[in-house]
């Protein structure tokens, strides 16, 4: 499959799902001081069951996340650098964020931190590999906080 055709592939599923995303600082406490080491950079993708009661972890769950898996790698850089971004376990939950009027979402999280020195602040590789992955979703369309067409 070629770089287009991947592109195409990624945003069917971004539209399919509703994906938008959502960066929080990965916070830690290092000398009785809280010290922002990283960030946790979270897809979130809408979890529907059509004609079906929600249940976290069922196989409409494990789907959204295997195609937000499939985005998340797409963005992650491909260089090793000091800095290390891995995608943590499925929590087999569904989550609810009042900003997106509570839709029923399963969330991926990559986590963006030092690849040694995991207490230490975060540097300009941390930043530049945020703004790499941040650059990646706005080409497939992706907005941070909300799918694009909620509140409009």
């Amino acid at each position: 499959m070629d770089q287009e055709e991947t592109i195409n592939q990624l945003k069917d599923l971004i539209q399919r799902h509703k994906v938008c995303y959502e960066v929080w600082p990965e916070n830690l406490v290092v000398n009785h001081q809280i010290v922002k080491v990283g960030f946790d950079l979270e897809l979130e993708g809408t979890h529907e069951h059509p004609g079906s009661q929600v249940q976290p972890g069922c196989q409409h769950c494990q789907e959204v996340y295997k195609d937000l898996a499939l985005i998340a790698k797409w963005i992650m850089p491909t260089v090793e650098r000091p800095t290390t971004y891995e995608i943590q376990p499925f929590d087999r939950a569904i989550h609810y964020a009042p900003g997106r009027k509570l839709r029923s979402e399963v969330s991926l999280n990559i986590k963006i931190i030092h690849r040694h020195g995991f207490d230490q602040p975060v540097d300009d590789c941390e930043q530049m590999c945020l703004k790499e992955m941040r650059r990646k979703l706005a080409e497939l369309g992706v907005k941070e906080g909300a799918w694009k067409d909620e509140g409009q």
